[in-house]
């Protein structure tokens, strides 16, 4: 309760004789109306106790919250120190939209009467603040995040259950009314179904906001409404899709044998996506036999792997979600034809091999083709001419053989025995355009050295089987002065015959002795005895000497002879020269000179490097006589000695 006063005053001016009392309160409220009662009282008081105003006309007003409730002239009687109540009352006063509010109050007095103690006019006023009426109803919901199509409960706590109810949703953008609740409850709900449909709205993202809202009504007035958030998803299972999935065999004659060839196969995928409610697919990955390749069609290389062969293909939407499908082909194993095993030989009429002087051919090869279950159309071919011809003569062929191994008998084709002959053996399945030819030539009937068509073969007693890095003896391989010794026992197989060695190493010392007889030399730049690696006594030879070779010879203009084990040449030689008489010879050394006579006589020079003789037929006049003379250096330092690098020679003796 509120009490407001203020002093009257009186007609002599004083104003503490008399109050004004106003009293005011909240008696209730409505929720439903948003309004309060309020109460109000006015009265006078008499401060003191000689003055009573008894029988005066006195006006009283009272205004609450800007409304004039009481406004009236009443005739009062109060005592010294009495207070007397003049009027009182209720008035309804309607809340702020909030349910808040706060009211003035006042009240006044006026008299007429002039009477030296008459009361004559006096006012007091305050302020009070009502009670905050509840408004809207509050909301809450039991699931703050949510897949669409799933259920939602939404529930309202109302201050009255005369109100009624309005829950809304707010989505991408719309707002829609769910649902009215009638009144007669306050606690309103309503359980929703999140439509699927709002996937849609979110083609880029996997969840999104929604806002749920609760308005509150008094009759058809809306006093408020109070909302909440919730966390939208996409339901998890909604991810891209991978429907059917073609494959195609690029390879015309693989798609037309109706099977994936190995090697051969190129894989043609095409593959059929689509995004899941509002989404689009933004990527196609495939992984098939160790490779991955992107998009949804695609070609791969050539299948190098056979069997059953797996393939994932993973897709992923505008959402960053993602879907699988993993599916298989089968692959046939396929290898190119082969063709081993090869030869070619001379034979008798009888087929009996016989290189020496066979006319008739005897070919052997193994032959190999993929079958594909039958469907690989294969061809064997055999042709032949002699080496040097132009065109080639068919011997003969064998169509879808899958496999074939034999001795051939084909005949008398190689009637020339000192001419050599081709053989061209081919093979050709579906999937070549010609033949793959392998080529044997067969020498003439005999040769004692047969080196193989490619270089890389050798064969003694016959022709060489051109096969590469091998040595073929026809024939049989025999060493003499072999001591038994069962212990070092080695077998070696030359042609197919096998021969014996009871000292294998007694074998690589023949074949040693063979290669450096007594008699061979052996340059090296090395001071090691050859006899240590090549077995046999060397001895050292020829040091300080260079090698001739054994014969007459001509350096063209002269003949020389030079017979084998014979020595020659020096380090140091003279020099002649001849001279004739009234010739004077500049000399640098002691000389001699060879007389006609066959003698010689040795010679001084003069201080003028001139050189003379003592004793010869002319007098001391330094001349000559008209005979010619030779004359000798025997000072002389080495002759003519070419440029030269010392190695060492060797000689074996036994």
């Amino acid at each position: 309760m509120a009490e407001f006063s203020g002093g009257i005053q009186i007609s002599s001016g004083q104003w503490d004789k008399y109050s004004l009392i106003l009293k005011c309160w909240e008696d209730s409220y409505s929720i439903e109306n948003n309004t309060s009662r309020v109460y109000w009282w006015v009265g006078i008081r008499s401060n003191t106790q000689y003055h009573n105003h008894q029988g005066l006309s006195e006006h009283y007003k009272v205004v609450v919250n800007g409304s004039t409730v009481h406004d009236a002239n009443h005739t009062v009687s109060c005592g010294s120190g009495q207070t007397v109540g003049i009027a009182d009352g209720y008035t309804t006063v309607s809340h702020n939209a909030d349910g808040s509010k706060s009211i003035s109050v006042s009240a006044s007095f006026s008299c007429d009467n002039t009477s030296y103690y008459a009361p004559r006019t006096g006012s007091c006023s305050g302020s009070l603040t009502l009670t905050t009426i509840p408004r809207a109803s509050s909301i809450s919901i039991d699931s703050p995040s949510i897949e669409c199509g799933n259920t939602i409960n939404i529930n309202g706590s109302s201050a009255s259950k005369n109100f009624t109810h309005k829950i809304y949703a707010t989505w991408n953008g719309k707002t829609s009314e769910l649902v009215t609740i009638a009144s007669g409850t306050t606690t309103p709900s309503f359980s929703y179904t999140i439509p699927t449909a709002w996937e849609k709205d979110l083609p880029n993202s996997t969840s999104g906001i929604a806002t749920f809202t609760l308005e509150t009504f008094s009759g058809s007035n809306s006093v408020g409404s109070k909302s909440v958030n919730a966390t939208i998803k996409v339901r998890s299972g909604v991810v891209p899709s991978i429907g059917t999935v073609s494959i195609s065999d690029t390879n015309s004659i693989c798609a037309g044998i109706g099977k994936y060839v190995q090697s051969q196969s190129k894989l043609k995928f095409s593959i059929a996506t689509s995004g899941n409610q509002g989404s689009t697919i933004t990527s196609v990955s495939t992984k098939f036999n160790g490779q991955t390749y992107s998009g949804s069609t695609f070609t791969t290389q050539a299948i190098q792997n056979s069997g059953t062969l797996s393939y994932t293909i993973t897709v992923t939407d505008s959402r960053g979600r993602t879907a699988t499908k993993s599916g298989s082909v089968n692959v046939v194993a396929y290898s190119p034809p082969s063709l081993t095993n090869v030869s070619a030989k001379r034979a008798n009429s009888s087929y009996a091999i016989d290189e020496s002087s066979g006319t008739y051919a005897l070919l052997h090869f193994k032959v190999g083709f993929t079958s594909l279950s039958n469907k690989n159309v294969t061809s064997f071919y055999i042709q032949y001419r002699a080496s040097g011809a132009s065109s080639w003569t068919k011997i003969n062929s064998w169509d879808n053989n899958y496999t074939l191994e034999q001795d051939y008998k084909a005949g008398n084709l190689f009637t020339s025995a000192t001419s050599s002959y081709e053989v061209a053996f081919g093979v050709k399945d579906k999937f070549m355009n010609d033949y793959s030819w392998q080529i044997f030539t067969v020498a003439p009937a005999y040769s004692l050295i047969n080196f193989g068509k490619d270089g890389r073969s050798l064969t003694f007693f016959g022709q060489d089987g051109n096969s590469a890095n091998t040595l073929t003896i026809n024939g049989d391989l025999a060493i003499n002065s072999v001591k038994e010794n069962t212990s070092s026992t080695k077998l070696l197989v030359a042609n197919g015959s096998t021969v014996m060695y009871r000292d294998w190493n007694k074998l690589v010392n023949s074949i040693k002795s063979a290669m450096y007889p007594v008699g061979s030399v052996y340059i090296t730049y090395n001071n090691v005895n050859p006899g240590t690696f090549l077995g046999g006594t060397w001895v050292q030879f020829g040091q300080g000497r260079t090698l001739i070779g054994q014969g007459t010879g001509n350096d063209g203009s002269t003949s020389m002879s030079f017979t084998a084990n014979s020595t020659g040449g020096s380090y140091k030689h003279n020099h002649i020269y001849g001279i004739k008489v009234n010739e004077y010879y500049s000399v640098t050394s002691n000389l001699r000179v060879r007389k006609p006579d066959g003698s010689w006589q040795g010679g001084i020079k003069d201080g003028t490097g001139h050189a003379y003789f003592n004793n010869c037929s002319q007098a001391a006049n330094k001349e000559l006589n008209t005979d010619t003379y030779k004359i000798e250096s025997n000072t002389s330092n080495s002759g003519t000695i070419q440029p030269y690098i010392v190695v060492f020679f060797w000689r074996r003796t036994a």
